[in-house]
């Protein structure tokens, strides 16, 4: 019997990459006293350093990725339940997100390799009430760009980017959250850089970038003459606490995505030669926020493999998220706003989505097995992992 693996994990310090740089800006922030950011230097000095990083002209830093993207759509100045096209495979807090600013997520299909939305599948799910589009990267991959920003200027839509998985990534050269219009950021604890929560918005746009920044000041505009609250808005601020500990971790992400993709490029090696397990991307321009995988159920059961690397010491998803957003339970029994199911039932009177109706989305979730990934797995590390997948296809398709 195989000894299990010992695998880091981005929950803790074995997954983790901080140190000395980290503790010194952090020293810095508690002995100048000033912790929030409309008094103190760091937010403003990791807003300067992100933005530069991407090549964007502005980034407001805020309190969450799911902040992020609310702010995002915010900017834009949706109607009262307007559409967004929206992928159901996606973290929840992208979802609610649209529901708190009274927008109808308008889902569409995905490309069912990469599991994220492509030209043609947002197409389908444009209306005459679509106002925007959320553009959701997966895994630390870059989905299409240049035909979903093509698509949005032919219909006068908002592009914003999802980039919450997909720092450091591109796809063809252009670098994820660059394109849209707007793009939503997230350093919660697994991601490429973090500082435990926190997020991002980034633009070109000036106007666009002062009603994020006022947004996520409760619409008091700091720094202008006759300052009141112009509208209804939250805090959604970033602490200097996040942000000393982030201009650290951004000094490091260029390596530690190389070393992402050291390992990967490990892992893939050794599972070339294990029938049933495929991997569709450029490990070039990846920046592996997930190790993703497609496995050929005619071949090996997806949810066998997991449960048998599980026991290897392997923690991983079978199958993501599992199912469509709008098969979960908020969406079914449309608990939302007060429980009026506002605003998806306002005004609306299409049939519920369908999982028949979206090929992409239930090939792709049938298919993909998702291990998480860090710039502390070696490639050592991955080649062994990958040693031990191709082995047990090899044992779980003997009787296929």
């Amino acid at each position: 019997m195989r000894a299990p693996l010992v695998v880091p994990s981005d929950r803790d310090a074995t997954g983790r990459s901080f140190g000395a740089e980290e503790l010194e800006l952090v020293r810095e922030v508690l002995e100048s006293g000033s912790l929030n950011s409309n008094s103190g230097t760091m937010v403003r000095r990791f807003e300067h350093e992100f933005a530069r990083s991407l090549g964007v002209a502005r980034c407001v830093a805020v309190s969450s990725g799911s902040f992020a993207v609310q702010a995002a759509v915010f900017a834009t100045r949706p109607d009262l339940a307007s559409e967004c096209v929206t992928s159901p495979i996606t973290d929840f807090g992208a979802l609610a997100a649209l529901l708190y600013e009274g927008v109808v997520p308008s889902f569409c299909d995905v490309d069912a390799h990469t599991l994220m939305p492509v030209a043609d599948t947002i197409a389908n799910a444009i209306t005459a009430r679509t106002r925007a589009v959320v553009v959701t990267h997966l895994f630390g991959a870059t989905t299409e760009l240049a035909p979903i920003r093509a698509l949005c200027d032919r219909h006068g839509l908002a592009m914003i980017e999802d980039a919450a998985q997909a720092l450091g990534s591109s796809r063809d050269g252009v670098t994820a959250g660059t394109v849209g219009d707007l793009a939503a950021f997230s350093f919660q604890q697994s991601k490429h850089i973090t500082s435990g929560e926190g997020g991002a918005v980034v633009t070109d746009d000036d106007e666009l970038a002062r009603r994020v920044r006022l947004f996520t000041n409760k619409a008091w505009p700091y720094g202008e003459p006759d300052p009141d609250h112009r509208f209804l808005a939250p805090n959604g601020r970033m602490t200097e606490l996040q942000a000393a500990v982030l201009i650290a971790q951004l000094g490091k992400l260029a390596e530690g995505v190389e070393q992402r993709r050291r390992s990967a490029r490990a892992l893939l090696a050794e599972t070339e030669a294990a029938d049933g397990i495929g991997f569709h991307g450029n490990v070039d321009e990846h920046s592996f926020w997930r190790m993703p995988l497609l496995v050929d159920p005619e071949l090996v059961s997806c949810t066998e493999l997991a449960a048998a690397l599980a026991r290897e010491g392997v923690r991983c998803q079978a199958h993501y998220v599992g199912r469509p957003a709008f098969e979960l339970e908020a969406f079914r029994e449309r608990r939302f706003v007060a429980g009026t199911g506002f605003p998806v039932d306002y005004r609306d009177s299409r049939p519920r989505e369908r999982i028949e109706d979206f090929p992409g989305v239930r090939e792709g979730l049938a298919r993909v097995l998702v291990i998480p990934w860090n710039e502390r797995i070696s490639p050592e590390l991955g080649r062994e992992i990958g040693i031990r997948i191709t082995a047990i296809c090899r044992e779980l398709g003997g009787d296929r």
